[in-house]
């Protein structure tokens, strides 16, 4: 068990004072969905679930002020990494969005919680038919089936639309107070806000860059270009201009907000770049290896290239001077800056087309596994008939 569930489930106060736990994102639907069984009269503790890709731990108290919830903040960090590296059992989606694979982990989690803290059931804000991978009727089986959560894992927005849970057949919750939204609209959704009062009304989502194409790019790309990859490691897809080449990552940053970031998330073995006598951009390269002196010197010239100002003065053929500081010490090297090296930008297309063969193997192991479940009943039903 991880021990970010450890200190929630040890967490003074918390044993025996909740009679549920929510998957929460910090979206409307997770919002609701609390809202509605909370109005039951039923103690309800949100887990917001955090790692490099998703979560916003700092909002905690913003969303205890604003809607009259308890959330405690999760995370999950490493479970997410492993999950991407190694390939979700049920696939990715357009993106690099595991999305089936990823409420199971988190429906699992919450179960850990639930069990440790003595909370009776689990509440999730999906809706049904709202996102066509994670909420078809199939994935929330699957979702059940995999935490073993089925009867005890509750989705108040869409119950009616459902088969009932444990928790509203023993009268726990009462099913007639539950509602029947689906589909991908939001009006109902908007109604019961406005009904509640709410002040600002998040969206619809929780804010997963795994399913950006851009943000899900990048993120492909550093775990193509490491071998083990660290949550920090996703900061540096967050600048404004983002390279790989060979087992090097390189963030270049457009605004000052993205400048302070890389500033930042440096280490001391990345190399940091900028231009030595003219105003330009900051760049910081990455790599779990030495950065060899031709590298270095093409990362710096695409660095140097867009030093726009820098770059419409410079006279036909001379060179810009770039300072390197890397592990406290400075060197500088003169470069031409260009934007033809080795270093290319992460792509959604070159992503899909990988992704292509991680599904394609995906499928290929749920169908063995569905394949020797099947010859194992067969087995067995021939045992019982000799």
């Amino acid at each position: 068990m991880s021990n970010s569930v450890e200190k929630v489930k040890n967490k003074a106060g918390l044993r025996d004072k909740y009679d549920a736990v929510a998957l929460f994102s910090g979206g409307l639907d997770s919002i609701l969905a609390m809202r509605v069984v909370m109005d039951q009269g039923l103690r309800v503790l949100g887990l917001h679930f955090c790692s490099p890709f998703f979560g916003e731990a700092a909002n905690v108290a913003k969303w205890k002020q604003l809607y009259g919830i308890d959330v405690q903040s999760v995370d999950i960090s490493q479970e997410m990494l492993a999950l991407i590296k190694n390939g979700p059992k049920n696939g990715f989606g357009s993106c690099l969005n595991p999305c089936t694979d990823c409420h199971t982990l988190m429906a699992t989690k919450a179960r850990e919680v639930m069990e440790g803290i003595n909370a009776k059931f689990i509440i999730s804000g999906e809706v049904l038919w709202q996102r066509p991978m994670s909420q078809r009727p199939d994935a929330l089986n699957i979702v059940h089936r995999e935490s073993k959560t089925k009867g005890v894992l509750l989705r108040p927005l869409s119950a009616l639309k459902l088969e009932p849970t444990e928790v509203e057949l023993n009268g726990l919750v009462d099913r007639n107070k539950l509602l029947g939204i689906y589909g991908r609209g939001r009006a109902d959704q908007l109604q019961l806000a406005q009904a509640y009062g709410f002040s600002e009304i998040p969206s619809s989502g929780g804010g997963c860059i795994l399913t950006e194409r851009k943000s899900s790019a990048r993120i492909w790309a550093i775990f193509s270009q490491f071998e083990q990859p660290a949550n920090e490691d996703f900061l540096l897809a967050k600048a404004g201009r983002f390279f790989y080449n060979d087992g090097y990552i390189l963030a270049i940053n457009k605004t000052s907000e993205q400048a302070e970031l890389l500033e930042r998330c440096a280490r001391p073995s990345d190399v940091v770049m900028e231009l030595a006598d003219d105003m330009g951009p900051l760049a910081v390269g990455r790599s779990d290896k030495p950065w060899e002196g031709a590298v270095l010197e093409q990362a710096a010239a695409l660095m140097a290239s867009y030093a726009n100002k820098a770059v419409r003065n410079l006279p036909s053929g001379m060179l810009l001077r770039v300072s390197v500081k890397q592990y406290g010490s400075e060197k500088f090297i003169s470069v031409l800056p260009s934007r033809s090296t080795a270093f290319k930008e992460a792509t959604w297309e070159e992503m899909v087309q990988a992704l292509k063969v991680v599904n394609k193997k995906m499928t290929e192991q749920r169908l063995a596994r569905k394949r020797e479940k099947f010859y194992t009943w067969i087995s067995r039903k021939k045992y019982k008939r000799d």
